[in-house]
């Protein structure tokens, strides 16, 4: 096999990520995380920005930060998923802790999955791996809440 033609298959096998942030360090560090575990990252530091990617890019998953100016995290996933030809994109929202509070906001976002923000590339690489291989037509859950695929609030026993 020739050179050209293993880069394209390994270009072919590395999953591709949308990652949305709009703070430069953090943008930074993440897609420096992703590429070093094995990832192709394509870069959007807004909602807008994605959306516009979006137009011709296809990735394996959008990972979105949730607060930012303009079109939030909130937003785009639901943007993405009211669309019929991005709605089977994965959607990961991109959280800290502080966030949980707004953990029902989370659930209604119709996100296929979360990942914490770590400050350990190792940790934050992994928690992507796991988000993108859980079956997505199952429900998410944030403690004790949790959102059946039929969009209803419930609480788990």
């Amino acid at each position: 096999m020739k050179t050209s033609e293993m880069e394209a298959n390994e270009t072919e096998a590395q999953p591709t990520l949308l990652l949305v942030e709009d703070t430069l360090t953090q943008s930074m560090y993440m897609s420096h995380a992703l590429g070093q575990g094995g990832y192709k990252v394509t870069l959007a530091r807004s909602g807008e920005k994605a959306l516009e990617a979006l137009e011709t890019l296809r990735p394996s998953a959008l990972l979105t930060d949730i607060n930012m100016p303009g079109i939030s995290g909130f937003d785009l996933v639901r943007k993405l998923k009211e669309n019929d030809s991005t709605k089977d994109i994965t959607a990961i929202l991109l959280l800290t802790p502080a966030h949980l509070k707004d953990a029902a906001e989370i659930l209604n976002s119709g996100a296929d999955g979360i990942v914490f923000k770590s400050t350990i590339a190792k940790k934050f690489v992994e928690q992507v791996k796991l988000a993108l291989q859980q079956d997505h037509s199952s429900a998410l859950k944030i403690g004790d809440l949790s959102l059946e695929t039929n969009s209803t609030l419930e609480k788990s026993n």
